[in-house]
């Protein structure tokens, strides 16, 4: 557990003291442009909202991102997402949903049908859609609505990624809705050339549905690795929040099939692991094939990390007093809230966890730092570690030199992590420089040595829609990459926001 009202007042307090436009203002200097928005405010209550005292409402959070000139719901999608999970305190006008208004659905969704919709006008659209009991919209609009979103969940990251995902949720909870995405999601999905699985798949975790449970246990037997691998996670958020029951025998099958493949358990199989019954976990502890397996297994359950965690503290603790130094932090004291969010970024055994740190990092004037500490340690010497810190970097793209991004791909000699590298690129997007490029083409080229890492330079080059290098590499690949390269054509790059 979390106090989420903790993490949501670090935020706003790293915000007004360590955001560009903020920085250096006295309290008398923040208030005069909030009192602007209309927000009430003196100095004792910016104390008790950035202690987390006190309800931190839509509309304040909407207030600092403004005065700190940073995106529409750029700490406002992370405010959802901790409300969402019940670990934030909200009031009863704030659940009932936003006020209706006609008008601004019509101009969203004209917004839409020019292709240029944001992340926080994707959650304001579906707000508007669930405020009313019934909403007329012919069926091909509401299907067209949902296949964009869908496709748009497949195309992003980072908080962008997490606006949309915001706007699923909300609309996966609208009975007039529900069908059409649930619809949406399952075609993307059992799509035989889909590559790009996970961030949509996860859309069906938040709804008790058998129908969609029944889907996730189905994928987690099917041939392709990628599927098993994706309805695993997807299993381990519907087990977290209720929606499938953890003594499920596919479940306990799963685990225990992937770890008679040998090797080290992959971080999609402790988080499930860690997530079954204890009759079920001691049935895969003794299917493992070797003491450090269940070394592993045992740890992850017992302190939900997973490394040590004397190894967690010192590396977090690295990592957060280099990003303060960066950002020349003015205090004698250490941000222990960033280090403690540091370590969960990195080394939660729950996915969810990871991902929810790394979004509370990225929406922080701390991001950039961070991503930039967390690069440089992913030449680390030890493979598990430097895998995590991939891992992080790949979430926290948007932040990260695409040149030193392409320059760390140079240096990865290790085939997995190379792997990890080509996929940290994905999501640079339009904004790839020619040198990256040129890396991801010679790692497509370089298909028979690593496999996994071209499969990534593809979809990386696909995001960045470089069709012409692509369709340059199609006569140099087989058949298996062939058919990637012209999926990763037909989807078209990135989604750039404004």
């Amino acid at each position: 557990m979390y106090e989420g009202n903790k993490r949501l007042a670090w935020l706003l307090a790293t915000t007004r003291l360590l955001g560009p436009q903020t920085r250096g203002l006295s309290r008398a200097e923040f208030v005069a442009p909030m009192k602007e928005l209309g927000v009430r405010i003196d100095s004792s209550r910016i104390s008790r909202w950035e202690s987390g005292l006190e309800y931190i409402s839509p509309q304040l959070v909407e207030a600092y991102e403004k005065v700190a000139g940073l995106r529409p719901a750029q700490i406002g999608a992370v405010r959802r997402t901790l409300a969402r999970d019940g670990h934030l305190i909200t009031r009863p006008a704030e659940r009932a949903g936003a006020t209706s208004d006609p008008g601004v659905i019509d101009e969203l969704l004209d917004g839409l049908e020019s292709q240029r919709i944001r992340g926080d006008q994707w959650i304001r659209l579906s707000d508007q859609l669930r405020s009313y009991q019934s909403v007329y919209l012919q069926r091909r609009i509401w299907q067209d609505l949902t296949d964009h979103l869908v496709d748009e969940l497949a195309r992003t990251a980072s908080i962008p990624y997490l606006a949309r995902y915001e706007a699923a949720a909300a609309l996966m909870n609208a009975p007039q809705a529900q069908p059409y995405l649930t619809k949406s999601v399952g075609r993307y999905v059992l799509d035989p050339e889909t590559r790009v699985i996970t961030p949509v798949l996860q859309v069906l975790t938040e709804i008790a549905d058998p129908a969609a449970s029944d889907l996730v246990l189905r994928l987690m037997t099917a041939p392709s690795a990628k599927l098993r691998s994706s309805a695993a996670i997807a299993a381990s958020a519907m087990i977290r929040r209720g929606n499938l029951a953890p003594d499920h025998k596919v479940l306990e099958v799963h685990v225990g099939h992937e770890l008679v493949r040998g090797g080290r358990p992959s971080v999609v199989v402790l988080d499930l692991a860690s997530r079954l019954t204890d009759d079920q976990f001691e049935r895969v502890l003794r299917s493992a094939t070797d003491d450090v397996t269940r070394t592993t297994l045992r740890q992850a359950r017992s302190n939900w990390e997973l490394v040590d965690s004397e190894q967690a503290r010192i590396f977090s603790d690295h990592i957060g007093l280099h990003a303060e130094l960066l950002c020349a932090r003015n205090s004698a004291d250490p941000d222990q809230m960033l280090s403690r969010l540091v370590r969960e970024a990195l080394f939660h055994v729950h996915r969810s966890r990871r991902h929810l740190a790394s979004s509370l990092i990225l929406a922080s004037p701390y991001a950039t730092a961070v991503g930039e500490v967390v690069l440089r340690l992913t030449n680390h010497a030890d493979d598990r570690l430097a895998s995590l810190c991939w891992s992080m970097v790949a979430r926290m793209t948007a932040v990260i030199s695409a040149t030193a991004l392409a320059e760390r791909l140079d240096e990865e000699a290790r085939p997995e992590l190379r792997t990890r590298a080509a996929a940290a690129l994905m999501w640079v997007g339009g904004d790839l420089p020619d040198a990256a490029v040129r890396t991801l083409v010679s790692t497509v080229e370089d298909h028979e040595t690593a496999p996994d890492a071209a499969r990534a330079a593809i979809l990386a080059l696909g995001l960045a829609d470089r069709r012409d290098e692509l369709n340059q590499l199609l006569v140099k690949c087989p058949d298996d990459l062939r058919r990637l390269i012209q999926w990763a054509c037909e989807r078209g790059p990135a989604v750039a926001e404004d």
